[in-house]
């Protein structure tokens, strides 16, 4: 059973149920909150705290936090709003052109839902997908590693969608790597290949293609893709764009942590 303190953190984030103070005890305002939560969802409505609502307030929770991980977000699913989760509700609705209140309501649950058409989604640029670093301020991209039991170190590189290549060239930091502009102005790159590509500038390549071979060029310790996505010039987290189709294969270690087609 959840505490009164867990409860109302809950219900304030999930469509602003309760409207108080975080202090842990069993008020009117929290009660109401339970009365309009049990209205909601179906429950009997007598604002009274049993198993029933403890168990719907934290699948509902749960839910929310898978939803949130199928846009990208590395949350623990647990049923319980804790500053991780409510700062991956920020950064979504940062992201998205919401108001940014940390508040899981309709309008985050209508984006949250938003499943665009299969044409327009990125594809992962490798075939087995193992995440060795994430995103973060410090390292604005996305590495991708590989395993010996599933295909080795040479992992080959593919478009994450169709484009132009406009940059084939090395560079001390970079090593091997291939920049590609889609249509809608974005720009992915594929760092520390093991060779230059084959691709010239100027040429068009479709989501799926081949670009290289993973390496270690550059400023690397060892093979993996450094991939990483620009969007109306500033970097952005991929795994907020990146989608597992279907003949693609993911590490266990990375399977909360990506979307699928």
């Amino acid at each position: 059973m959840l505490n009164i303190a867990q409860r109302q953190l809950n219900l304030r984030a999930y469509y602003y149920f309760y409207k108080g103070n975080i202090d842990g005890i069993e008020g009117k305002l929290t009660k109401n909150a339970y009365k309009n939560f049990q209205k909601y969802t179906g429950l009997l409505v007598d604002g009274i705290y049993g198993k029933d609502t403890n168990n719907k307030l934290i699948e509902v929770i749960k839910d929310l936090q898978g939803k949130l991980n199928s846009k990208g977000y590395n949350l623990v699913i647990d049923g319980m709003i804790g500053d991780n989760t409510l700062n991956a509700i920020r950064n979504f609705q940062k992201n998205n052109g919401l108001s940014v209140d940390g508040i899981a309501g309709e309008k985050t649950f209508e984006k949250l839902n938003d499943t665009p058409s299969i044409s327009t989604k990125y594809r992962y640029p490798v075939n087995f997908i193992a995440i060795t670093q994430y995103y973060s301020n410090s390292h604005k991209a996305l590495d991708l590693g590989w395993s010996a039991s599933d295909g080795g170190k040479n992992q080959p590189v593919y478009a994450c969608y169709d484009g132009v290549v406009i940059t084939n060239s090395y560079a001390s930091d970079a090593g091997n790597y291939v920049a590609i502009k889609h249509s809608n102005g974005d720009i992915s790159r594929y760092l520390h290949l093991n060779s230059k590509s084959s691709l010239k500038i100027g040429d068009n390549i479709k989501k799926g293609e081949l670009i290289g071979i993973m390496g270690t060029t550059g400023n690397s310790t060892g093979n993996h893709l450094h991939f990483d996505l620009t969007k109306n010039g500033s970097r952005v987290n991929p795994l907020d764009y990146l989608y597992v189709y279907s003949d693609q294969r993911v590490y266990s270690g990375s399977k909360n942590s990506v979307r699928y087609i």
